[in-house]
């Protein structure tokens, strides 16, 4: 079984603040737990009352893997400042969505796809009215989208781009860890 965990504030008054305020210091950590262990695995778990379950995945779960590899693709573009302007984001969140991989997640709202981001601790993000708008303005499906703010070729082709160099910078974290999991602490 693959788990995730989180710890957790929650049952505060200021719950919903201090669950925001401490995310920034919180730790995702991905577990590997035999099945023969996992029922007092689990027991132990359950007398931290600062760790949260957030997941459980049979260890040949697809979407875990899928997860670690959009993440480490996204902040590998981060890195590289491919992102350079907020609305950046929401061509990812197209592309995902008319299916550019088999696997990747589906996002019914742009708050769902920030939720996403979120959880994976990333900063400095677009808000949902700056995503609501990009999707609009993008038309047909990857990789024959048109924009209907009629941007020059150039900006047409670099927001594109951006969707080519998340599919690359997948595949570079694909090839790196077959497993999708990190020898990195």
């Amino acid at each position: 079984m693959n788990l995730r965990f989180v710890r957790s504030h929650e049952g505060s008054p200021d719950a919903d603040h201090t669950s925001r305020k401490t995310q920034e210091k919180m730790k995702q950590v991905v577990l590997r737990v035999d099945d023969a262990a996992y029922e007092k695995f689990m027991g132990m778990v359950s007398l931290c009352p600062q760790v949260e379950v957030l997941n459980v995945y049979d260890a040949g779960s697809k979407g875990l893997t899928m997860d670690v590899f959009v993440v480490t693709a996204i902040r590998e573009m981060r890195q590289m400042q491919a992102f350079r302007y907020p609305c950046d984001y929401a061509y990812l969140m197209v592309a995902m969505n008319d299916g550019v991989v088999k696997g990747l997640p589906y996002f019914y709202s742009p708050k769902d796809f920030l939720d996403y981001l979120r959880q994976s601790d990333f900063d400095g993000l677009p808000g949902r009215t700056t995503i609501y708008d990009t999707i609009a303005k993008v038309k047909g499906r990857y990789p024959d989208w048109t924009f209907t703010d009629a941007p020059k070729a150039s900006e047409a082709l670099r927001r594109k781009n951006l969707v080519k160099q998340f599919l690359s910078a997948m595949m570079r974290a694909q090839s790196r860890r077959p497993d999708g999991l990190s020898d990195e602490s």
